[in-house]
């Protein structure tokens, strides 16, 4: 993002900082509500390279949809200043495919447990009241709520293929207890913590990891990504580090 400093203030992609104002998130200082994300996105694409590599899938989806979710959206890349934006855009339709590549049956139980695990970040540092935890858990609701009342309903269900319905049938008393519990017992960073174990075991148990050809395939993809990204920021800021020129 653009920075040009003065003596009160530094252009921060689309806002103006006071300068020596207090950050938006202390667990996230770098980051901005309304525009896509450079480190934010060299994390997640870190995290899904090593998880991949440990033939992990589950928390490679989780962190792809932690980052399409609140980070990679069109509407922020839209108001993302234009050298960050054309990296952003790139690499964002790159790892929509890698997601596909990934596709799990039941995303939602992904999503959830990718919302709380990143609410719980922020809480721990910014507090549960801070409006990043309270978006990843109004978002966990509604998924929840949505699967549970909608595509688990009993009409659906019995469309299901006979596998696929049994093994609906064996969880859904935990993704009832889990939506109790995540809908009326969060008041801690701790209670996020619970909720969120809870929602990523229930996944794991449903969103299995793809056949190992698949598995090696986005594994070797998504290495190539998190090393091409880098050299493409370092490349966008003229042979600079990212936060070089964030000072």
């Amino acid at each position: 993002m653009s920075h040009v400093k003065n003596n009160e203030t530094y252009v921060s992609g689309a806002a103006v900082i006071e300068k020596g104002a207090a950050p938006y998130s202390q667990y996230a200082p770098d980051m901005h509500v309304s525009v896509g994300c450079i480190p934010c996105t060299r994390a997640h694409l870190s995290a899904v390279s090593a998880a991949l590599k440990e033939g992990d899938a589950e928390t490679a989806r989780e962190e792809i949809s932690a980052l399409m979710e609140y980070d990679l959206t069109p509407e922020k890349l839209a108001a993302t200043p234009e050298k960050d934006r054309e990296v952003l855009s790139k690499y964002a339709k790159a790892i929509s495919s890698l997601q596909k590549k990934l596709a799990e049956p039941v995303p939602e139980l992904t999503a959830i447990a990718a919302s709380l695990k990143e609410a719980i970040r922020f809480a721990r540092v910014d507090g549960i009241e801070h409006p990043e935890v309270q978006m990843r858990l109004e978002r966990s609701e509604e998924l929840v709520n949505g699967l549970e009342r909608i595509r688990f309903a009993p009409e659906n269900i019995q469309s299901l293929e006979p596998k696929m319905r049994a093994e609906i049938k064996l969880v859904l008393p935990e993704i009832r207890e889990a939506r109790h519990q995540l809908l009326n017992g969060i008041t801690t960073p701790d209670d996020l913590e619970h909720a969120g174990a809870r929602f990523a075991l229930i996944s794991r148990r449903i969103n299995v990891n793809p056949d190992p050809e698949t598995l090696q395939i986005a594994q070797k993809e998504a290495a190539e990504l998190n090393s091409s990204f880098r050299r493409d920021v370092l490349q966008a800021w003229g042979g600079k580090s990212y936060e070089s020129t964030r000072q």
